[in-house]
Protein backbone atom coordinates (compact mmCIF):
# COMPACT_ATOMS: atom_id res chain seq x y z
CA UNK A 1 0.00 0.00 0.00
CA UNK A 2 1.55 3.27 -1.09
CA UNK A 3 0.41 6.67 0.05
CA UNK A 4 0.40 9.29 -2.67
CA UNK A 5 2.10 12.57 -1.97
CA UNK A 6 3.91 11.43 1.18
CA UNK A 7 6.06 14.31 2.35
CA UNK A 8 9.75 13.78 3.10
CA UNK A 9 9.03 14.84 6.70
CA UNK A 10 6.46 12.04 7.10
CA UNK A 11 8.78 9.45 5.52
CA UNK A 12 11.58 10.55 7.85
CA UNK A 13 9.26 10.37 10.87
CA UNK A 14 8.30 6.79 9.98
CA UNK A 15 11.93 5.86 9.28
CA UNK A 16 13.11 7.22 12.63
CA UNK A 17 10.29 5.49 14.50
CA UNK A 18 11.05 2.13 12.92
CA UNK A 19 14.76 2.52 13.65
CA UNK A 20 14.00 3.46 17.25
CA UNK A 21 11.80 0.36 17.44
CA UNK A 22 14.55 -1.84 15.95
CA UNK A 23 17.13 -0.70 18.49
CA UNK A 24 15.08 0.25 21.58
CA UNK A 25 12.00 -1.94 21.28
CA UNK A 26 8.79 -0.72 22.83
CA UNK A 27 10.44 2.32 24.40
CA UNK A 28 11.61 3.51 20.98
CA UNK A 29 8.19 2.85 19.46
CA UNK A 30 6.42 4.83 22.17
CA UNK A 31 8.84 7.74 21.74
CA UNK A 32 8.45 7.74 17.94
CA UNK A 33 4.67 7.45 18.13
CA UNK A 34 4.36 10.25 20.69
CA UNK A 35 6.66 12.60 18.79
CA UNK A 36 5.66 11.93 15.17
CA UNK A 37 2.00 10.79 15.10
CA UNK A 38 0.83 14.33 14.42
CA UNK A 39 3.05 14.88 11.36
CA UNK A 40 0.47 13.61 8.84
CA UNK A 41 -1.63 10.62 7.84
CA UNK A 42 1.31 8.47 6.67
CA UNK A 43 3.37 9.27 9.76
CA UNK A 44 0.43 8.48 12.04
CA UNK A 45 -0.26 5.21 10.23
CA UNK A 46 3.36 4.03 10.31
CA UNK A 47 4.18 5.16 13.85
CA UNK A 48 1.04 3.38 15.05
CA UNK A 49 2.11 0.28 13.12
CA UNK A 50 5.54 0.44 14.79
CA UNK A 51 3.91 0.78 18.22
CA UNK A 52 1.58 -2.16 17.59
CA UNK A 53 4.54 -4.23 16.39
CA UNK A 54 6.54 -3.36 19.51
CA UNK A 55 3.60 -4.26 21.76
CA UNK A 56 3.18 -7.58 19.94
CA UNK A 57 6.89 -8.37 20.26
CA UNK A 58 6.87 -7.48 23.95
CA UNK A 59 3.91 -9.79 24.58
CA UNK A 60 5.65 -12.56 22.62
CA UNK A 61 8.83 -12.10 24.66
CA UNK A 62 6.86 -12.29 27.91
CA UNK A 63 5.06 -15.46 26.78
CA UNK A 64 8.33 -17.01 25.65
CA UNK A 65 9.96 -16.10 28.96
CA UNK A 66 7.23 -18.00 30.80
CA UNK A 67 7.72 -21.00 28.50
CA UNK A 68 11.52 -20.94 28.99
CA UNK A 69 11.05 -20.69 32.76
CA UNK A 70 8.75 -23.73 32.80
CA UNK A 71 11.09 -25.65 30.48
CA UNK A 72 14.03 -24.83 32.75
CA UNK A 73 12.14 -26.35 35.68
CA UNK A 74 11.59 -29.56 33.67
CA UNK A 75 15.03 -29.79 32.11
CA UNK A 76 17.86 -27.28 31.66
CA UNK A 77 18.48 -28.72 28.19
CA UNK A 78 14.96 -27.71 27.14
CA UNK A 79 15.63 -24.20 28.41
CA UNK A 80 18.43 -23.93 25.86
CA UNK A 81 15.91 -24.53 23.08
CA UNK A 82 13.71 -21.81 24.54
CA UNK A 83 16.66 -19.44 24.72
CA UNK A 84 17.43 -20.09 21.06
CA UNK A 85 13.81 -19.28 20.22
CA UNK A 86 14.22 -16.05 22.17
CA UNK A 87 17.19 -15.12 19.98
CA UNK A 88 15.27 -16.01 16.80
CA UNK A 89 12.36 -13.80 17.91
CA UNK A 90 14.73 -10.90 18.68
CA UNK A 91 16.47 -11.24 15.32
CA UNK A 92 13.16 -11.47 13.43
CA UNK A 93 11.90 -8.37 15.25
CA UNK A 94 15.05 -6.46 14.35
CA UNK A 95 15.09 -7.52 10.69
CA UNK A 96 11.39 -6.80 10.13
CA UNK A 97 11.77 -3.36 11.75
CA UNK A 98 14.67 -2.55 9.41
CA UNK A 99 12.63 -3.72 6.40
CA UNK A 100 9.74 -1.53 7.57
CA UNK A 101 12.11 1.45 7.91
CA UNK A 102 13.34 0.99 4.34
CA UNK A 103 9.80 0.67 2.97
CA UNK A 104 8.53 3.68 4.93
CA UNK A 105 11.47 5.78 3.79
CA UNK A 106 10.37 5.02 0.24
CA UNK A 107 6.83 6.17 0.99
CA UNK A 108 5.30 2.69 1.12
CA UNK A 109 3.24 1.70 4.13
CA UNK A 110 4.46 -1.49 5.80
CA UNK A 111 2.30 -4.03 7.64
CA UNK A 112 3.87 -6.52 10.01
CA UNK A 113 2.57 -10.03 9.38
CA UNK A 114 1.79 -10.99 12.99
CA UNK A 115 1.25 -7.67 14.77
CA UNK A 116 -1.75 -7.19 17.02
CA UNK A 117 -3.60 -4.00 16.12
CA UNK A 118 -4.23 -2.74 19.66
CA UNK A 119 -3.56 0.97 19.09
CA UNK A 120 -5.70 2.67 16.46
Amino acid sequence: MSHSNVSPEERTAALITYLLTAFLGIIGAVIGWAVFKGKGAFAKDQTTEALNWAISLTLAFIALWVVVFVLAMVSPKLAIVGTLLYMVLALAGFILSIIAAIKANGGTAFRFPFALRLVK
